[in-house]
């Protein structure tokens, strides 16, 4: 009998004590006006996402750990609204001198890895020429005012930019040991225009998680001989920049069930890997 008293109990504590529904945020509340959005965590009928294409050529000097790259950016207005400038992020200013950064991970960034940051080298909107010495960059933002993008409308950026890789303050990005790199967010990246916030203007201080639009790549990476790049996406040369062993190898790889040694790692270090060129460009 006491425990079927203690479970009455229980029940009717939770009718008692019920709460009303939480409060909704205004920015999520237009949305589910503008039904971009809806109560059930799905999007809504009118949910639109902006999205890009780029094409991407990027080189890496190991000795010097300079990054140069250009790039071409399609970029769609999906949204409803006409937009009148463009917010790009440039993560790698999160080690660019005075550059805010969050409590514990300022203390991990090496005076010798902080640098001047991203440089812009070239910018043009819709073959337009940009004055690069004007930009307006806030830590890891840059925000560029442009023609009016009208809704369904493209807008077209090319990019040429460098920067230094830091070598040993590795956060998520930078020199791993002797011969090994991680490089990571390093080329410039159109910010989120959402339906409940508009850009999204956080800078990246170290700790935050992206967020990114779905888009599409095309990237060639080039890097001295002997260096083997293993990146996102799929290698569409192999043939170019692998021995012929060893792209035999991934091929074979690619059609099986089972986990298969393409490169051991005393073949790495032999520098047997790779095509003997000066160079070679990995393209994914």
């Amino acid at each position: 009998m006491r425990y079927l008293y203690f479970y009455f109990s229980l029940l009717l504590c939770g009718a008692l004590f019920a709460q009303p529904s939480l409060p909704v945020p205004t920015n999520i509340q237009k949305a589910y006006t503008h039904r971009t959005r809806s109560m059930e965590g799905i999007p809504g009928v009118n949910y639109w996402q902006n999205k890009s294409q780029y094409d991407i050529q990027v080189k890496f000097d190991p000795k010097t750990r300079l990054i140069t790259g250009e790039e071409t950016i399609t970029y769609t207005n999906n949204s409803p609204d006409t937009l009148a400038k463009i917010l790009f992020k440039l993560f790698p200013n999160y080690y660019q001198k005075g550059m805010p950064r969050d409590g514990h991970f300022m203390g991990h960034v090496e005076p010798k890895d902080l640098t001047d940051g991203v440089k812009i080298e070239k910018l043009q909107v819709n073959g337009q020429e940009e004055d690069v010495q004007s930009l307006t960059i806030e830590a890891t933002n840059m925000y560029l005012p442009i023609p009016a993008l009208k809704p369904k409308e493209e807008i077209q950026f090319v990019i040429h930019w460098s920067y230094t890789l830091n070598e040993t303050s590795h956060n998520r990005t930078g020199q791993v040991d002797e011969g090994s790199y991680f490089i990571a967010y390093f080329f410039p990246r159109i910010a989120v225009y959402d339906d409940t916030n508009g850009w999204n203007e956080f800078n990246y201080n170290g700790t935050q998680e992206f967020y990114n639009d779905f888009d599409d790549f095309n990237v060639e990476i080039t890097v001295p001989d002997k260096y083997i790049v293993w990146a996102t996406g799929t290698l569409q040369n192999p043939n170019d920049v692998l021995a012929p062993k060893f792209a035999d190898r991934l091929q074979k790889a690619e059609k099986s069930d089972h986990i298969m040694a393409i490169i051991s790692a005393e073949e790495a270090k032999r520098g047997e890997a790779t095509r003997k060129h000066s160079k070679n460009t990995w393209h994914y």
